[in-house]
């Protein structure tokens, strides 16, 4: 019979395989020498340990035949997680058995192993034997098989390949993850305002096909209800491509044009389809609030991100891809009322791309804008990009929309200098508005720029200049003009200045001063436009330090209003522990903010801090106060369970008062059943681990495996291996993980499955009374009734065991390489007192 494993640290804790004799060294990533074997010996178990049996332990590393579960590493790199079989030879030695397809994993040249008469078609080919100065280094202790093959014979490859043989389109599930606050405000002028916001991503994988939904609701006690669909659609991966299409209502990705919303089909290149080394962008949010506030980022009108924040400075770094050009409009709502926006520069950075790789985008549909009166017109848009060589990246694009509405070329090339990254476009387009509104032709040019400078310190993140001439329109603004002229609203034609912006310029810079001397960094925008709208300018510059554990900053941000005039705002902020951090508690957070601004002076005080063995409770206090009669004091508090996070603020004003409870989370409907789970992400997976109730998620510290067995590791990153650790700590001891982890690489979208093996069974302590016919050897096997491996003689002629239920079960000892054995007579009824789950019990051992 195959032997079952029992658990490493079994057999430690008893005193059978110490750690150092599990030790194997690493591979060589050139060949190497065979590793030299390496006796264990018996005087470690000192004198008067009575007899043993060591002949499976004797060699480091040895394993028993059967097959395993191991991490698979080849020249230090992990691959992926195996089945893999060991099988004893002629001499006694236990040697891996490789298959043509376990070599096409680990990324070996087989048509040239072929081309050379070697024959791959048994299931337990000798990798030693195949390919000369290939090393096979088995680790029983960490479940790991490494593998040393020299680099003639491996296929070449990125670094961070992963097979597409590897990739996991998971089960058919369906997604559901939601996001909720409400608030209630009242003041001296507003009684009872309450207000209601649900964001819902629904999922739907049928086939390898992935069907989404990403919508949300807003609910206003004055203004009713509202529902919002951001996009609706079907996608599918196209691996000869390294694209996806998808069909539905989404977005253009807005690399060389601005994103637009549409119906339609797209097909484009996927770049997480590729290794990190052949090849991300979405802005980071950041702000300050006052009090406890509610934060709406928009993107093309549509509601993209909200959030209620704890007052102080806050950074928004999970935007999702809706895109990567338009502008986020950031809107903070304070509790008292009070309501501040801003905008966030949107733009990719320059289109550099390795020589020969390419990237395109081709897309068909109609437009999608909720503001248009008429109908919306059909469109057309196709990008291409191609690194050329190590300097240079040339790229093309063209949209068309309507009969004959609206048409644009656009031509550039991104540049590689020993002075930065630097790319040029220009845009052609033209305007043919219906009826009288007249014909329309201009162009707009953009150069952008990124560069790094260590020698200085200084990082130019991102830079672009556009101009846009008279009589150019891009294709949002060419349709909401279009719609007014058919609608009547624009009856005396449209005049080349309505086209818009002029000249916009963005900058983002970061210097670093030194070790002691802190960070300063510069951001900001400035546009004017031909239509005499006053120019619209934002700029926010900061110095940044710290102290041992104080840490300090002054940040200065000007905005220019609507009026006309400007509103600057300098803050200083302090924020220093109180306390010292250990291995299991982190101390709370002193933040006192400063501020100096066009409505005066403010002071913002709050203490922050975590609780809980995993910090899953977070609690704050603050107060805010000013010259603006504004003053208030709030609390807030957070609760990160396994299956939601949950959240509480209330604020108290001199005026006004405001609640506010919030809640986020998700739901996966899979072949096993309904679970819960406090987050999603778009690529998961899903925990099956039968009787590990109560199992922890490494990843994040707070899921954790449910009564049925099942739990979600989230955010799983697609295209990539992932590897994916249940913490044992807190399961019954009649439960045991044949493995703790797992490797996957799932396809973007999937819910991939993670099964985890458990041997489940009450414990056993079974001390074998001196008084036996025969006294097994330490080291023996002790075997049940089907010849299954279930425990090992320890010290003092103990054996653990673990048997599938309660009643007696016939146990036997077997041990030497003659397969001595006696047979135990015991009685699950005959026990004394449990510790720990653990039974114990007392036998005697009987000539067979």
């Amino acid at each position: 019979m195959r032997p079952s494993r029992l658990g490493t640290g079994v057999l430690i804790a008893l005193g059978i395989v110490p750690p150092f004799a599990m030790a194997a060294p690493n591979p060589a990533p050139e060949p190497a020498p065979a590793p030299q074997e390496v006796e264990f010996s018996s005087a470690f178990l000192g004198e008067g340990s009575g007899r043993y049996d060591l002949s499976r332990f004797e060699r480091g590393n040895s394993m028993v035949a059967g097959e395993y579960s191991l991490d698979l590493y080849v020249n230090e790199y992990q691959v992926s997680r195996e089945h893999i079989a060991f099988r004893e030879a002629a001499d006694g030695r236990v040697h891996a058995c490789f298959t043509r397809n376990l070599l096409a994993v680990m990324n070996v040249d087989t048509g040239k192993l072929e081309a050379e008469g070697a024959n791959l078609d048994g299931d337990c080919l000798d990798l030693e034997a195949l390919i000369p100065s290939a090393t096979v280094v088995p680790n029983a202790d960490d479940l790991r098989l490494d593998v040393s093959i020299p680099q003639i014979a491996l296929l070449r490859n990125a670094r961070g390949y992963v097979d597409p043989k590897l990739w996991d389109r998971g089960v058919n599930a369906f997604t559901l993850g939601y996001t909720f606050n409400a608030s209630q405000f009242d003041s001296q002028q507003v009684d009872h305002q309450r207000q209601a916001y649900l964001g819902l991503e629904a999922g739907l994988n049928v086939g390898g096909w992935r069907i989404r939904n990403q919508s949300n609701v807003r609910w206003d006690e004055d203004g009713g209800s509202s529902f919002d669909n951001i996009n609706t659609y079907a996608q599918h991966d196209i691996d000869r491509l390294q694209s996806q299409l998808t069909i539905g209502d989404t977005f253009t990705e807005g690399r060389l044009f601005d994103s637009t919303a549409f119906r339609g089909v797209n097909m484009a290149t996927d770049d997480r389809m590729r290794p990190d080394s052949m090849n991300g962008y979405a802005p980071v949010v950041r702000g300050v609030a006052e009090t406890n506030a509610r934060v709406t980022v928009r993107q093309a009108g549509y509601v993209v991100y909200e959030t209620t924040v704890a007052p102080g400075a806050f950074e928004i770094n999970d935007l999702g891809a809706s895109g990567y050009g338009g502008d986020l409009e950031v809107i903070i709502q304070e509790a008292d009322g009070r309501q501040r926006s801003f905008t966030v520069p949107f733009a990719a950075v320059p289109n550099l791309l390795r020589p020969g790789a390419w990237r395109y985008s081709a897309t068909a549909g109609r437009i999608r804008n909720d503001f248009l009166l008429g109908d919306a017109p059909n469109f057309i848009e196709g990008t291409y990009q191609r690194g050329l060589n190590n300097l240079m990246t040339g790229y093309v694009g063209a949209q068309a929309a309507g009969s004959g509405l609206y048409a644009s070329a656009l031509v550039g090339a991104a540049f590689n200098t020993p002075v930065g990254a630097v790319s040029l476009d220009v845009t052609g387009a033209r305007t043919k508005f219906a009826g009288d509104g007249g014909d329309h032709n201009g162009y707009s040019a953009r150069i952008t720029y990124s560069k790094s400078i260590p020698s200085t310190n200084t990082d130019f993140a991102l830079a672009a200049y556009r101009y846009s001439s008279l009589g150019f329109f891009d294709l949002q603004n060419a349709v909401q003009l279009n719609d007014g002229v058919v609608s009547g609203r624009l009856g005396g034609g449209v005049g080349d200045e309505a086209g818009g912006q002029r000249s916009r310029f963005q900058l983002t810079l970061s210097q670093r001063l030194g070790p002691r001397a802190g960070q300063l960094y510069l951001s900001g925008s400035r546009g004017d436009y031909w239509d005499g709208r006053p120019v619209e300018t934002s700029y926010n510059a900061g110095w940044s330090n710290h102290f041992r554990n104080l840490s300090y900053s002054v940040t200065a941000n000007r905005a220019r209003l609507g009026n006309g005039q400007y509103d600057d705002t300098f803050y200083v902020n302090v924020t220093v522990p109180l306390g010292h951090a250990s291995a299991r508690s982190t101390p709370p957070t002193l933040n006192l903010q400063g501020s100096h601004g066009s409505q005066g002076n403010g002071l913002m005080a709050s203490v922050n801090g975590s609780a809980g063995e995993r910090n899953q409770v977070g609690w704050g206090v603050n107060g805010n106060f000013g010259d603006t009669n504004h003053d208030s004091v709030g609390v807030n508090g957070s609760w990160r369970t396994p299956y939601a996070n949950l959240g509480a603020a209330y604020t108290r004003g001199t005026d006004s008062r405001q609640a506010s409870v919030s809640a986020s989370g998700g739901l996966v409907v899979h072949p096993g059943g309904i679970t819960l789970a406090n987050s999603l992400g778009d690529t998961i997976g899903i925990v099956e681990a039968k009787g590990a109730r109560g199992a922890h998620l490494s990843s994040d510290g707070t899921s954790r495996v449910d009564h049925r067995g099942y739990a979600v590791a989230s955010n799983l990153s697609p295209y990539r291996l992932n590897e994916v650790t249940l913490d044992p700590k807190g399961i019954s001891a009649s439960v045991e993980l044949d493995n703790s982890r797992l490797l996957t690489a799932p396809r973007a979208g999937a819910v991939v499955p993670l099964k985890y093996k458990t041997a489940v069974g009450q414990a056993y302590l079974i001390h074998i009374n001196p008084t036996s016919d025969i006294q097994p050897p330490f080291g023996a096997e002790v075997d049940d009734a089907a010849g299954n491996v279930v425990g090992y003689v320890g010290q003092n002629a103990q054996a653990f065991v673990r048997l599938p239920d309660d009643n007696s079960v016939a146990l036997s000892v077997r041990w030497g390489t003659q397969n001595e054995r006696c047979v135990l007579d015991w009685n699950s009824s005959r026990q004394s007192t449990a510790a720990d789950d653990i039974t114990r019990s007392e036998a005697t051992c009987h000539e067979q």
